[in-house]
């Protein structure tokens, strides 16, 4: 039992602008592939060089950072090959973790997930979009939270702050939001009514849209 007297340490100024920046990719607040200079960094935030350099170490070992010899850092951006792969690793993940989940909990799992949808169609009607893109986040983490399967919630860990930061550049169209939403609807609905395969169907569909929008948003592949 944790000492109730125990007086909880600070976070580092290197932690603290670590968390501000990676926030700053997360809602697009940096576009992919933007130089990330340490000396606008620390003037903005209001501390030395130092931190800012050790934060962008850290986000760099994350991959959310690209760090590039005489050149500096920069948000990551990514290949169409790139691409290609991420999605097809996610497809792979979050299908057994969704076949693992509604195996071992799936009282807890259809709950949370229609409580998640619940409060994705009100975030949608007051047009609240970091709101929403929490959700939509929290919705795929479930079946890894109840998928009692570590070695695959460890996988999705690595690449799940890549993933949102795509969702958060391909959910800025009001359709595509639409379009979203739907979509989680109907893997909540058809994982409820027992239709495994109607809902993986649905989940593919929207990892591979995803993927072809990805690359007409960036101009990724094109000439």
């Amino acid at each position: 039992m944790a000492d109730p007297l125990q007086i909880k340490r600070p976070d580092s100024l290197s932690k603290i602008a670590e968390n501000h920046i990676r926030q700053g990719i997360l809602r697009g607040t940096f576009g992919l592939g933007e130089p990330l200079p340490e000396v606008k960094l620390s003037i903005a935030m209001g501390i030395s060089k130092t931190p800012i350099r050790e934060a962008l170490a850290a986000l760099n070992l994350q991959g959310l950072v690209q760090i590039v010899p005489q050149r500096g850092a920069f948000v990551f951006s990514l290949s169409e090959e790139d691409v290609v792969q991420l999605c097809r690793f996610r497809l792979i993940l979050e299908t057994a973790a969704m076949d693992q989940a509604i195996d071992l909990n799936p009282a807890a799992l259809l709950d949370e997930l229609g409580d998640i949808v619940g409060r994705m169609s009100k975030a949608q009607m007051a047009d609240a979009f970091d709101q929403y893109l929490d959700l939509d986040a929290d919705f795929h983490d479930a079946f890894f939270k109840h998928c009692g399967n570590s070695y695959l919630r460890e996988g999705y860990r690595k690449v799940s702050d890549i993933v949102r930061t795509m969702r958060t550049h391909l959910s800025k169209r009001p359709e595509r939001t639409a379009k979203s939403f739907e979509e989680h609807a109907a893997i909540a609905t058809h994982l409820s009514d027992g239709k495994m395969k109607s809902a993986k169907n649905v989940l593919k569909r929207q990892i591979t849209r995803g993927e072809r929008s990805y690359s007409d948003l960036t101009g990724v592949g094109q000439d």
